[in-house]
């Protein structure tokens, strides 16, 4: 998938940001955007929406408490 904007991998999850337009929801730089969405990235290279943020923050958050534990 190709994908142009700002976006941030955590663990098996990428948050993406967003922007409004008329024609609907479309990538967007960290400065423009409305929303965040966090998407799980599948083994085939697919991905699908799992949740919404109005920021960058509560996005990472929420992706922060979905990991699990690893050992070293």
């Amino acid at each position: 998938m190709s994908f142009k904007g700002f976006n941030v991998i955590v663990g098996r999850l990428q948050i993406r940001a967003m922007r409004q337009v008329p024609s609907g929801t479309v990538p967007a730089r960290q400065s423009e955007a409305d929303t965040y969405h966090v998407y799980c990235r599948n083994h085939d290279g697919s991905s699908q929406l799992q949740h919404t943020e109005a920021d960058f923050d509560s996005a990472f958050t929420y992706c922060a408490g979905r990991q699990r534990p690893t050992r070293h």
